[in-house]
């Protein structure tokens, strides 16, 4: 029986001694179509097989006739194959798994998330979550976060992603996300230093704790309205105001010079061995009225935001709830506070760690970078 030669192989040759075949700076080849002479295809060595953009190729994913030119041009010409060279591309482009390409092209849609195709190795790939292996949408994720700092609870959050997402997610999973990610964005955020006014304000206020009623101590930094700590304890001694100011002093990493809070009571022995070392700054007393010069306002209405969230909650179920942590984060780095112009007191600080449109977003994806760092080192 006689050797009929493949088709694809006579008109490869055809097009390699009769076409203009044209080689790229990065690697690829420009082969013209044998049909219509206002259409070129690109042939690309991708980890060492051959891809082209023409639809025999894509179709039926075997060696094309422009594959063929290009093999016989380079070897009339000898050339040596490469593969194509790293592309310069913007930030937000999308790249191929495989190849690194950025020539995709949107393929459909699986499980709710966008899939998509490499025009150059054929490869299909799903868009790459900021949390590896999950299951639902990091943006999901923080609008749960959000919702539930703003007062709303876990199981109106469940019911509020049915309703708008068409997504069933149990309140378990919810108080599992605000429990996981408030811890690992806490962990960032309390690598970062803020730069603070110097004067700090402190007061205590009662909250239920597992049906029990206990102390929440907060402090903030005035210039900043910062909320520097929120310790919890059983009982209002000395030892109990030393653990906040020490807590205070960790986060802020300074010392301040005045101190100011409402009444004496522990508070100023409290303060002289938190600062032994460094010395006791001005303990002020404030003088009850807004208008008064050493008034405790600041700390006054810092206490109503967090009892506001408290009421909805119910109390909370243990000392080291991360909703203690989770309100603290909340309240320096999302909400924009109504004395600050609009900025929130962590931008007021000097920290932009999230200062885009989406705050929670973007303090998320720089908490999870520097925690991949740190598992790499």
């Amino acid at each position: 029986m006689p050797n009929i030669m493949n088709p694809r192989i006579t008109k490869g040759m055809q097009i390699s001694e009769m076409s203009e075949i044209i080689q790229n700076s990065d690697g690829s080849f420009w082969v013209p179509s044998q049909t219509n002479d206002a259409m070129v295809y690109r042939v690309s060595l991708v980890h060492n097989e051959w891809t082209c953009e023409c639809p025999d190729f894509y179709h039926r994913h075997l060696t094309c006739k422009h594959v063929y030119a290009i093999k016989f041009w380079s070897a009339i010409n000898h050339v040596e194959p490469k593969a194509p060279e790293p592309e310069v591309f913007a930030r937000d482009a999308i790249q191929c798994l495989r190849c690194n390409s950025i020539r995709v092209m949107r393929y459909g849609h699986s499980s709710g998330k966008q899939v998509f195709r490499c025009k150059d190795c054929g490869k299909k790939f799903r868009e790459q979550s900021l949390i590896k292996k999950a299951r639902y949408d990091p943006e999901i994720i923080m609008v749960t976060l959000d919702l539930y700092y703003k007062g709303i609870s876990l199981r109106k959050i469940s019911d509020h992603l049915k309703q708008f997402y068409q997504l069933e997610v149990p309140f378990q999973t919810v108080w599992k996300w605000l429990d996981r990610y408030a811890r690992v964005m806490n962990q960032y955020v309390a690598t970062l230093v803020p730069q603070l006014s110097g004067k700090w304000h402190e007061d205590e206020m009662a909250i239920k704790v597992k049906g029990e009623m206990k102390w929440l101590w907060n402090v903030m930094d005035h210039g900043t309205r910062m909320q520097l700590a929120s310790e919890i304890s059983k009982t209002k001694n000395e030892l109990d105001s030393m653990r906040a100011f020490l807590k205070a002093k960790e986060i802020a990493r300074a010392i301040p010079r005045e101190i100011v809070t409402d009444k004496m009571g522990a508070t100023p022995m409290g303060i002289e061995r938190a600062f032994v070392r460094e010395g006791k700054p001005k303990h002020t007393v404030a003088i009850a009225g807004a208008t008064t010069p050493h008034a405790n306002e600041w700390a006054e209405r810092l206490n109503n935001t967090v009892r506001e969230r408290i009421k909805t909650q119910r109390g909370w179920k243990s000392d080291n709830t991360p909703l203690r942590e989770g309100q603290r984060l909340y309240y320096n780095f999302i909400r924009e506070h109504g004395g600050l112009n609009g900025l929130t007191p962590a931008e007021m600080a000097g920290l932009r760690e999230a200062s885009g449109e989406n705050r929670w977003m973007e303090l998320l994806r720089k908490s999870l970078n520097q925690r991949n760092k740190d598992i790499k080192n």
